[in-house]
C-alpha cells in the first residue's frame, strides 16, 4: 500500500499569515507492505522517536527531554527503511544526501535550506536504529553520523552520535531511560572557528517514571543531564533539568494536565552562551557553534516555570 503523511504546523498565538508554520514539520511518502516500509521526504529520526518513547513527557512541554538533550528531530530528503518484525527485532536504515544546511553564520561556505546545484554544504547523514520489544519491555539503539560537502574542498566530518533506550511498563508504573553521547568533531569546530583542536563531546541521559494513581490519573518524574568535555580548556560545561507533572484523563484522547520543571545551569555553559559546543541538524539545539563562548546571555543559574494546559489527540 501507499503511504504519506503531510504536516503543517500552527503557531496558534501569530494572526495572518504567520499562523502557518509547515516548513518544520514531516513531509514525505513511501509503501508499505510484508517487506516493510520505504519512505522519502522529511521524516523524524529514530533518536528522536525512541527518545519520546522513554520520556514520560513524550518529549513535549516544560519536561520535555528536548529542553536539556542535544538531539536531531527531523532530516530533509531522507530515504528510511523500516524493517518488519521477526519476533520482537526490528530496525530502521536511512540516509539523506542533505539533511538539512547547518545554521552556523561565522562559516559562510556552510549553507541552509534546500539543495543547490552545487552541492555546497550538504549535510550527509547516515542512521541505523535496531529494536527489540517483548511484551512490556522496550529496548533501542541508534547511531547515526553526518558529514558535510564543501565545493572545492574536503569533507569535513561533522558529528556522529549514539545512544541508548529502555522502558518497561510494571502496570502501576512505567520507567525509562536513556543514555548517548553526541561528539561535534573537530574538523568541522576549526572549520566554524570554534575555540580548541580537541573534539566537542556531550555525555547525556534521561531517567523517568510515569505512576498511575487511577485509570484516570497519572503522576509524571524525571531527571535530565547534559555535560560536555573540557575540549576547549574551559572547563565543562554541564546542564541539569528536573521535572514533575500531572495528568487526568478526560477521555481517551483529551488530556488536562499541569507541569513544573527547573533547569540549572553552571557557571561554564553560561560562560559558553547558555549553550554547548555544538552543531547540529536540529534548529532546537541548546547552543551552537555561532552562539557559544559569546558570553551574552543571562548568568542566572537556574531556570524555573509552570505550565497549565490541555492536550488533544486527533
Amino acid at each position: 500500500k501507499a503511504v504519506f503523511v503531510l504536516e503543517n504546523g500552527l503557531m496558534g498565538e501569530r494572526t495572518g499569515t504567520g499562523i502557518f508554520n509547515g516548513t518544520n514539520r514531516q513531509s514525505y511518502a513511501g509503501l508499505a507492505g510484508g517487506f516493510g516500509t520505504v519512505a522519502f521526504g522529511r521524516q523524524y529520526t529514530p533518536q528522536h522517536l525512541f527518545t519520546a518513547a522513554v520520556d514520560p513527557f513524550g518529549k513535549s512541554g516544560l519536561g520535555s527531554a528536548s529542553n536539556v538533550l542535544v538531539q536531531d528531530a527531523r532530516l530533509n530528503n531522507l530515504a528510511a527503511y523500516i524493517s518488519p518484525n521477526w519476533g520482537g527485532f526490528s530496525f530502521v536504515a536511512g540516509y539523506t544526501f542533505n539533511g538539512t544546511g547547518l545554521s552556523v553564520p561565522s562559516a559562510p561556505l556552510v549553507t541552509s535550506g534546500n539543495e543547490n546545484l552545487a552541492n555546497d554544504g550538504d549535510v550527509r547523514v547516515w542512521a541505523i536504529a535496531p529494536t527489540f520489544t517483548w511484551n512490556k519491555l522496550f529496548l533501542g539503539a541508534n547511531y547515526h553520523t553526518a558529514q558535510v560537502y564543501f565545493r572545492g574542498a574536503d569533507n569535513v566530518k561533522a558529528f556522529n552520535a549514539w545512544d541508548f533506550f529502555a522502558s518497561y511498563d510494571f502496570g502501576v508504573a512505567k520507567v525509562g531511560a536513556t543514555i548517548g553521547q553526541r561528539r561535534t568533531k573537530r574538523d568541522l569546530l576549526n572549520v566554524v572557528g570554534a575555540p580548541g583542536t580537541g573534539d566537542a563531546k556531550i555525555l547525556q541521559w534521561m531517567v523517568g517514571a510515569t505512576f498511575r494513581i487511577t485509570p484516570n490519573d497519572s503522576i509524571l518524574a524525571s531527571y535530565n543531564y547534559a555535560r560536555q568535555n573540557d575540549f576547549a580548556d574551559a572547563g565543562k560545561a554541564k546542564l541539569s533539568q528536573w521535572a514533575v507533572g500531572y495528568e487526568h484523563a478526560l477521555s481517551k484522547r483529551t488530556v488536562l494536565y499541569a507541569q513544573f520543571a527547573m533547569q540549572d545551569k553552571n557557571g561554564k555553559f553560561r560562560d559558553h552562551g547558555n549553550g554547548f559546543a555544538t552543531v547540529s541538524t536540529s534548529p532546537a539545539v541548546k547552543g551552537s557553534v555561532a552562539t557559544s563562548y559569546d558570553g551574552s546571555d543571562d548568568t542566572r543559574g537556574y531556570r524555573r516555570g509552570l505550565a497549565l494546559g490541555f492536550r488533544h489527540d486527533f
